[in-house]
């Protein structure tokens, strides 16, 4: 048999004790823990993508967040929806008004319409549904005021879709079509909310001190817009009593940068470079209470625009 070099028995025995350490096992189900994140975080997409393809997965997101996290029923949005070139504008406006009780401002020729109104999931299925109809998006204005039109149309491929409202003069067969697609799509709906919700629940577990929004940006960021490790002025916010000079230094390990300190020593800020795997080693330090923060895409940022939500434990 071959002598084994001694070096490399030490880095295989190394490895064994490694394997067998408990942080091995605390890593291992952190790693398993994120990745279950991302896996659920894609399918929610796909859903949205699936059951709503004209609908800017933002608009839906941001809705849903409203609705579940916020306790908003039916917010106010400033929609925005763009048809088809040659779309009977007049038409299409009574449509609108028809479904959302109020009539639209009409922008570029006729081919995009701006309506500040309530919205739920299933009026915004049912208006993007519109054969006409290319693209929905839009903002949260949270009262009857709004802004008028900010967004432009994204050219997406047309998706042929099918006007679900049934005539006056339908026959049986397309009432009984007309009832079995309406409990297609509140079965779908029903999905989207469900997988929406176990994806609330992962960030909750896997990352109970981050802010889920920060969360859902970044993996936006990482899988639609392909960013990687995409920079971000992170707010990091800590117990009274934390060691500033130790906190800044362990920052300045894990990020690369010394962070610019605020707050008696509990609001750390730091413009850098963030993944899902990093976002975790900074909210599992036992003086972190809360990590949130906001998209800069480069290395300059506006420094501390953020208050901690919870109330820091004695």
């Amino acid at each position: 048999m071959t002598n084994l070099p001694l070096l490399y028995i030490h880095n295989i025995n190394t490895v064994i004790l490694f394997i067998s350490s408990p942080l091995y096992n605390v890593l291992r189900v952190m790693s398993a823990g994120l990745q279950e994140l991302k896996t659920v975080f894609k399918g929610l997409q796909t859903l949205y993508q699936t059951y709503l393809p004209r609908v800017d997965p933002i608009l839906i997101h941001d809705l849903l967040v409203r609705e579940k996290e916020k306790s908003e029923h039916s917010p106010f949005y400033m929609v925005e929806i763009f048809t088809k070139p040659g779309t009977d504008s007049e038409e299409m406006k009574n449509k609108i008004f028809e479904k959302t009780g109020g009539l639209p401002t009409i922008y570029d020729s006729g081919t995009h319409y701006v309506t500040n109104q309530r919205l739920t999931l299933e009026a915004l299925k049912e208006i993007s549904d519109s054969e006409d109809v290319i693209e929905v998006t839009g903002d949260y204005t949270g009262s009857i005021g709004g802004w008028g039109a900010s967004h432009e149309h994204k050219d997406h491929e047309y998706r042929q879709g099918s006007n679900t409202s049934p005539s006056s003069s339908t026959s049986q067969q397309q009432i009984q079509e007309h009832h079995t697609s309406y409990q297609r799509s509140t079965d779908r709906l029903r999905e989207i909310k469900t997988v929406f919700k176990g994806l609330q629940t992962l960030y909750q577990t896997y990352l109970p001190k981050a802010d889920p929004i920060l969360i859902h940006d970044l993996l936006v960021r990482e899988k639609e817009k392909s960013e990687h490790s995409p920079f971000y002025m992170v707010e990091i916010f800590t117990k009274p009593g934390t060691d500033s000079e130790e906190m800044k230094n362990k920052i300045f390990e894990k990020t690369g940068g010394l962070p610019t300190i605020y707050d008696s020593g509990t609001h750390y800020v730091t413009n850098q470079r963030l993944t899902l795997e990093a976002l975790k080693e900074i909210s599992d330090s036992e003086d972190v209470i809360e990590v949130t923060g906001d998209y800069t895409g480069s290395i300059g940022g506006w420094g501390a625009s953020h208050e901690a939500k919870t109330r820091p434990s004695q």
